[in-house]
């Protein structure tokens, strides 16, 4: 299964580029996985919020494949533990699932027909975070499932 990280907004400021890099290279000895940018919607500052959110699902919705899982996440999505998430991936694994798409949407959230196309919405948590944090945080949730499915030493029960 391949992983792919999509996350609509700006490069990452260099401690998160720094922090992402350490777990991408961890992650690399379980997962094909990759980090991808989605740039924002040119002139968005002059849109208004429902119309920024149907631009930035149609660059989505037209970058999805038929056959992509997509994961979405949102505030209002289901909450897993980290053990709960391991098992979620490795039921993608045996259900053959070529690749898995997460998603993190732009600053306003992610539009109601890409939510209708994901086929799970995960929330982090009830609290706010920004993009690029929730990127760092993110890799390292994946790393961290991998080392679980795996019965490595750095999940603490």
């Amino acid at each position: 299964m391949k992983i792919q990280l999509w996350s609509i907004g700006k490069e990452h400021d260099p401690y998160i580029r720094e922090g992402m890099a350490v777990f991408q290279k961890r992650l690399q000895h379980y997962v094909d996985f990759e980090v991808k940018l989605i740039p924002t919607v040119k002139q968005a500052g002059s849109l208004s919020v429902p119309e920024l959110k149907k631009q930035e699902a149609k660059i989505i919705l037209d970058l999805l494949q038929p056959t992509d899982y997509l994961l979405a996440l949102d505030e209002r999505g289901k909450m897993m533990t980290t053990v709960q998430f391991s098992e979620f991936l490795q039921q993608r694994t045996n259900a053959g699932t070529r690749q898995l798409i997460i998603l993190i949407g732009g600053a306003f959230g992610i539009d109601q027909s890409v939510l209708q196309r994901s086929q799970l919405q995960l929330s982090l948590s009830p609290l706010t975070f920004p993009h690029q944090l929730v990127r760092l945080i993110f890799t390292e949730q994946l790393y961290r499932a991998y080392t679980v499915l795996n019965r490595e030493k750095y999940h603490h029960q």
